[in-house]
């Protein structure tokens, strides 16, 4: 049996899938499998996958599921391997990943969890950003334990807090005990954004986390990714998210607070796009909504601009952007 298991969902990945596995199988440690699941691509990613020749690579099609928690999940009960390594299709792993986390898990047998630094780069593979984790400052302030050389335990209570305020997890520097998802499940496919970032609260309600601050992999940036859609299509499935995640946050008062802040921010978000679009009476709604979950005057503000009708909101627009200019 495989030591590490790499599962990676792909739909319509061959423009990088290639590059990504390359950067995997060049790794120095090499008691690995992995397993790339075919979410219904319509594209070469099957014929991109044939070109490679080596039996640590399981291929497995399936119809589309329209999102990446379905094919993860179908990658983990597959998964032989005592590691599980989570990486998207498009990412690039850099060397010594592998073998780090190996090394740095077996130290710390407490750990459910590890997650690396990493770097950004765009479709050409330019770096944009170094260190993504750098100024994160929930992370920063998290309290850790030294374990062994550039690594750090942070305790399962502090993580799950430090959740709460943001997610400071990048997926493909992720690897995660087999055993643990059978104790806290798989990935919820119910969810259409931020299924990762459940996952991860899942797990430090359970157990300790692992960050290993060096940089592993490189996120790759796409100007069609999910997470630069529209705010107003990915709201409701950030909402319906985020209410979920209050579930491992029951009697902390000041985590299930900053969640209903960012379910305000996510509704605030929203009517901003719509307002924009003047689309008032959906920015209504959203302003309205989004004052139920925090009160703000800047929310309040644009919910009584919303009152005018759009072609006033125009030509106040028109006003503000002439005065700007004198």
């Amino acid at each position: 049996m495989p030591r590490a298991s790499i599962i990676i969902p792909a739909f319509n990945a061959g423009q990088y899938i290639g590059q990504t596995l390359s950067s995997i199988l060049e790794q120095s440690f090499d008691d690995f499998e992995i397993i790339v699941i075919d979410d219904g691509s319509t594209d070469n990613t099957v014929q991109v996958l044939e070109g490679f020749d080596d039996p640590r690579i399981r291929y497995f099609h399936q119809t589309n599921s329209g999102r990446p928690a379905a094919p993860r999940n179908r990658a983990i009960r597959k998964a032989r391997g005592e590691l599980v390594f989570i990486f998207d299709s498009d990412d690039v792993m850099l060397p010594g990943k592998l073998a780090k986390t190996v090394e740095c898990m077996d130290q710390a047998p407490e750990a459910g969890l590890a997650f690396t630094g990493f770097a950004c780069i765009d479709e050409q593979g330019s770096v944009i950003t170094p260190d993504f984790l750098a100024p994160y400052d929930t992370l920063n302030r998290l309290e850790k334990t030294p374990v062994g050389e550039n690594a750090y335990l942070i305790g399962a209570g502090i993580a799950l807090q430090g959740l709460a305020a943001s997610n400071y997890l990048g997926t493909s520097g992720v690897a995660i005990r087999r055993n643990v998802f059978d104790v806290v499940g798989g990935f919820d496919e119910n969810v259409k954004n931020s299924d990762d970032f459940l996952m991860w609260q899942a797990v430090a309600s359970r157990y300790d986390f692992l960050y290993i601050p060096e940089i592993y992999h490189q996120y790759r940036v796409r100007s069609g990714s999910i997470s630069l859609r529209s705010i107003e299509d990915r709201a409701p499935g950030l909402i319906a998210c985020t209410e979920k995640m209050k579930q491992y946050h029951q009697g902390d008062p000041t985590a299930l607070k900053l969640l209903e802040n960012r379910i305000g921010r996510y509704y605030f978000e929203a009517g901003y796009s719509y307002f924009s679009q003047y689309r008032m009476k959906d920015a209504r709604t959203s302003f309205q909504q989004a004052l139920t979950k925090r009160t703000d005057r800047r929310t309040l503000f644009y919910l009584l601009l919303c009152m005018l009708p759009a072609p006033v909101v125009s030509k106040l627009k028109q006003l503000k952007a002439r005065g700007s200019r004198t």
